[in-house]
């Protein structure tokens, strides 16, 4: 069996069509993401993973950091210039995007709530379903996001707040599957409005980090639209995003969402949704 884009993009769909932890059983029992992904890889080795520990802070793991320690106490061998990260774009639904434009200008809408609970909780079994679809091709692998014993979450740190030790993020961003925006949303041809994952396999795939932006926020058209939207005054053209303030107002969504959803998360999501990068890359001749 060959791995390649194709096989990902085949176990990723499959798995959002077919796997009920993708439905919104809660509200009606449509898919919470759409069977469209976008896959990037880049080499574990790329310079861009230690650049990633100047911009984001020094715990933020390299592919070849995490990978060791997962397999350090087996008798698993691997080389640097094997290892690959696979990277990849969830798509929210066109009703969720629509219901949550709709519903309130300063709370998330019931199915984005679910979206946010459940479709992360789906997000992560399948990143436990990719490692184990290839161990059965006899390729080791690793998702951090899901191993406790790599990833933490930061509320402060050296460098500001809320960062933490393996960004999916900015695993897109090196395998050239899009930019930043200055909501600090991750602008890609299926749009801001998602979600995303990555993992850390030990198998020679061909790196994307042709089509990575010299400038993080390429496709960023700088129009303000996210601005207007953000009920909290968290994102400016001058200064971007401000963490503090976005997460004051997420948080404070919870009481909000318990009581009319019956769920307990937090959300907000207003600011990825009816603007120019919503469902992908906008034109820049339009700004």
């Amino acid at each position: 069996m060959v791995i390649n884009k194709e096989w990902f993009v085949s176990k990723i769909n499959n798995f959002l069509l077919n796997d009920e932890s993708n439905k919104m059983v809660k509200v009606d029992g449509s898919l919470i993401f759409q069977p469209e992904t976008l896959v990037g890889f880049s080499s574990g080795n790329d310079p861009i993973f230690t650049k990633y520990k100047d911009i984001i802070g020094n715990f933020h793991l390299t592919p070849v950091e995490a990978f060791t320690k997962f397999y350090e106490n087996t008798n698993i061998k691997f080389t640097a210039e094997n290892l690959s990260v696979v990277a990849y774009v969830l798509p929210i639904s066109e009703e969720t995007k629509e219901e949550n434009y709709q519903h309130s200008k300063n709370m998330p809408s019931e199915r984005w709530a679910n979206t946010r609970l459940y479709g992360e909780e789906s997000n992560q079994k399948l990143q436990n379903y990719l490692v184990n679809e290839l161990k059965k091709e006899n390729v080791n692998a690793v998702a951090p996001i899901i191993e406790k014993d790599l990833f933490k979450i930061f509320r402060k740190h050296e460098k500001g707040v809320w960062a933490s030790t393996w960004s999916h993020r900015h695993m897109l961003f090196a395998s050239g599957l899009g930019s930043f925006g200055i909501s600090d949303g991750f602008i890609n041809a299926r749009g801001k409005a998602m979600r995303c994952g990555s993992l850390i396999v030990d198998y020679k795939l061909p790196s994307d980090a042709k089509n990575r932006p010299n400038d993080p926020y390429e496709f960023c058209i700088k129009c303000g639209e996210c601005v207007e939207r953000c009920p909290a005054g968290a994102i400016s053209l001058e200064e971007y995003h401000n963490k503090q303030i976005c997460s004051g107002h997420v948080f404070s969504a919870i009481p909000y969402v318990k009581k009319n959803y019956g769920i307990n998360i937090y959300g907000c999501g207003l600011c990825q949704v009816h603007v120019s990068c919503s469902s992908g890359i906008p034109n820049k001749k339009n700004s």
